[in-house]
Order: C-alpha cells, then sequence, then structure tokens
C-alpha cells in the first residue's frame, strides 16, 4: 500500500498533501480491489517546473485511467498564463525533479494548436493507437506517479507542471469529478474542472479534500459550495453551503478565474454535514459544486459531481 510525504491526518488513514500535490483514495469499499478507472489529479503549478518558472498561472486536470480498456479520458482546465495560449500541453514520462519523453500530447507539438488564450478547459481521450500505448509497463509509470503534465507558454517555456496523483486505503472512499459550466441564466463563457473525495475514518468522522481550476469567469473567484438538486433553487450559492477551508490561489489576471483546494473533517452524523455521498441519495439528482465570483455572488459555475468507478 502506498503512502505519500506529507502530513498525517489520522492514524487509521494517512492523507497527505503538499503545495502542489494531491493524495486520496481510489475507489469505494474496502479499498483492497482494483479499482475499474483509476482516478490520476494533478495541480499544476510554476513551483514544480524543472529549472524553475515565475509563472502565476494555475491547473487542475482530472484523468481517469482504464487499464482494461487501455484508455485515459481527461479534463484540465488551466489559467493565467504569462506568455499567452500555450504552445503546448502534454503528458511526461518521469518523476518529480527531473524531465522525461512525451508519450501523450493533449495539443500543440504536432497536435491540434492550443486554444488561442491565456486559459482554457481541454476535455479528450486518448485511445489505445494515440500516442505511445498504453501498455502494462506506462499503465505501471501511470500508478508510479512517474508521470506529470505541463504546460509550455507562448514564449516557449515551461510554464506550470503538476505531477498525476493517487492513493488507495484501507477505508471506504468515494472520489468525484466534476465538469464546471456556466449556470442556467448567467452570461458567462467560463469553464471549469473540480475534484472532491471522501473518505471515511473511525468515529464516523469523513474526510474531505477537494480541488478546482476555473476559466474564463466574468468576474474574480470569490468562493464555493456544496449544493444538493432538491429545488429550483438548490444550485443557487448560500453561505451555509460554502465549502469549508477554501483556499485561493490566483493569477495575475485574477477576473477571468483562478484555483481553489482545501480540506476538512466533519462527523458523518451531523444534521449539516457538508458531505457530496449522503446528497447524492436525495432529491430529485446529484450533489454538485457551484462556483460564485465578484459579479455573480450566488454562483456563476455549476458542475455535478460525477462518482469514479
Amino acid at each position: 500500500m502506498k503512502t505519500f510525504a506529507g502530513r498525517s491526518h489520522s492514524v487509521a488513514l494517512v492523507i497527505l498533501i503538499g503545495s502542489a500535490k494531491l493524495a486520496f483514495a481510489q475507489s469505494g469499499g474496502t479499498g483492497m480491489a482494483m479499482p475499474a478507472t483509476t482516478l490520476l489529479v494533478a495541480q499544476l503549478d510554476a513551483k514544480q517546473v524543472v529549472g524553475g518558472s515565475a509563472s502565476s498561472a494555475t491547473g487542475t486536470g482530472a484523468f481517469l485511467l482504464d487499464p482494461a480498456g487501455r484508455t485515459l479520458e481527461y479534463s484540465l482546465t488551466y489559467q493565467g498564463l504569462e506568455a499567452g495560449s500555450a504552445s503546448s500541453v502534454a503528458l511526461y514520462n518521469f518523476g518529480k525533479g527531473k524531465t522525461g519523453e512525451a508519450v501523450k500530447v493533449i495539443c500543440g507539438a504536432g497536435a491540434p494548436p492550443c486554444p488561442s488564450s491565456s486559459f482554457a478547459t481541454l476535455t479528450g481521450r486518448f485511445e489505445r493507437e494515440q500516442g505511445r500505448p498504453l501498455d502494462n509497463h506506462l499503465i505501471g509509470e501511470f500508478d508510479s506517479e512517474r508521470v506529470y503534465v505541463e504546460i509550455v507558454g507562448g514564449g516557449g517555456k515551461p510554464e506550470i507542471r503538476g505531477q498525476l496523483s493517487a492513493n488507495s486505503a484501507m477505508v471506504k472512499f468515494v472520489n468525484y469529478v466534476a465538469h464546471l459550466a456556466p449556470m442556467q441564466g448567467v452570461d458567462s463563457k467560463g469553464s471549469g474542472t473540480a475534484i472532491y473525495s471522501e473518505t471515511y475514518l473511525p468515529n464516523a468522522k469523513v474526510s474531505v479534500f477537494y480541488a478546482a481550476t476555473v476559466a474564463g469567469t466574468s468576474g474574480a473567484l470569490a468562493s464555493a459550495g456544496l449544493v444538493g438538486d432538491t429545488s429550483p433553487n438548490a444550485h443557487l450559492f448560500t453561505q451555509r453551503q460554502a465549502l469549508p477551508k477554501l483556499k485561493l490561489v490566483l493569477s495575475h489576471d485574477t477576473n477571468t478565474g483562478g484555483s481553489f483546494s482545501g480540506l476538512y473533517e466533519v462527523q458523518s452524523s451531523a444534521p449539516n454535514a457538508l458531505l457530496a455521498t449522503p446528497l447524492q441519495s436525495k432529491g430529485n439528482g446529484a450533489a454538485g459544486i457551484v462556483v460564485t465570483t465578484s459579479r455573480f455572488p450566488r454562483g456563476e459555475l455549476y458542475g455535478a459531481l460525477v462518482p469514479v468507478r
């Protein structure tokens, strides 16, 4: 069973989070069986770039690896590139602190061009025949955290990078991914990628980690909340739904998005515990993440939380 360098969060389970590093549970149940799909998360920033980068851009990527089908589905949002649009976005095979060969190119560098802006949300799916095959060796490299995603800016130099991280645990856990889009009736061209993870600890405690990057918003990033879909106004943000211990990370372009993350612990039996899994079983729909901005304090973006299975 893998562990990661970081800080201890429980005697029974260690959840470790560094400044740009995420370790979280991978599937429900006991955690003993190999999940059908593995969620790998990357939190991108300049500090992880080999040789250094002064960029204040940020990014969040959710990568769903299906070993049996040998496919990799991704959703990646970046914001605030300082050298214009990205010249390339790609996955590389090597560990932290080193550089390696490109194994999957998302855009640029011989693939279709990257979007012509300093921010974007990229989604897609790598099949068996695209780029380096997803053979057992490469799947093992993903599992060993020897794959990273790097964004090269318009100046030809890497701006931000993030290692793809996953973990598994001996307790019950559930992971979710949300694709953020403008809420109904909101004049916005924003988008985003969010992940949310619940790990069920002894004594009815639940540890929750969440992270997201939003881009192209019509106002400065303000807050985020966990909401249910039980009424027509269920997606509207209220302070009691705000995700606790939220930390904002903003780039030089503060009016078009940014990144946020947080880690908190609650009692599962608490009446007002902010937990997605109980919300999934109530009302007419799934739980979701709502993101607020200075222009839309009740919510600009929303995404339903889809469980990773």
